[in-house]
């Protein structure tokens, strides 16, 4: 009886640690981007990338972090060199904007001085089945992330 209690709970925590452990991740790859660009005094991109792939696709299939010589938002062969590949996210989480309407398709790209050229909102979202709470990734024009909750509703969340 008490195993059948707390099974649910357990599930709950333990996706809500995968969710907080992602956003990290996230967070820690656009605060990466950020350094690479003031320390190199050039452009650097972070833009979503399916495993192998080059710029394409959403966040949640993964990211290309890259000096972006062109400031096209594109890795360009041979000119531009790759400085982190990460993998997706795990099955089921999604990146959108702030509204949970669409994915996040388009890439961060960081100026030589640490700037961005808008504000931007990310949601991170656990699949809708956990029922957990969402993490948005505010990122200003001065370049600086955070994390915060609160601040959005996924996709196929009840609100």
């Amino acid at each position: 009886v008490v195993l059948a209690a707390t099974a649910p709970s357990f599930a709950r925590l333990q996706g809500n640690y995968q969710l907080r452990s992602t956003a990290h991740r996230l967070v820690a790859a656009i605060n990466l981007a950020r350094m690479e660009a003031v320390q190199r005094r050039l452009p650097v991109s972070l833009c979503p990338a399916p495993e192998g792939g080059n710029c394409a696709g959403d966040l949640s299939q993964g990211w290309l972090l890259f000096h972006d010589a062109d400031r096209d938002r594109q890795l360009d062969a041979g000119d531009e060199e790759v400085i982190v590949r990460a993998p997706g996210l795990p099955e089921g989480y999604s990146v959108t904007d702030r509204a949970g309407s669409s994915p996040a398709t388009q890439a961060i790209s960081y100026r030589p001085d640490g700037t961005v050229r808008r504000n931007q909102t990310l949601l991170l979202c656990a699949p809708a089945e956990h029922g957990i709470e969402p993490y948005a990734i505010v990122l200003n024009r001065v370049g600086r992330v955070r994390l915060a909750r609160e601040e959005g509703l996924c996709p196929g969340a009840q609100g």
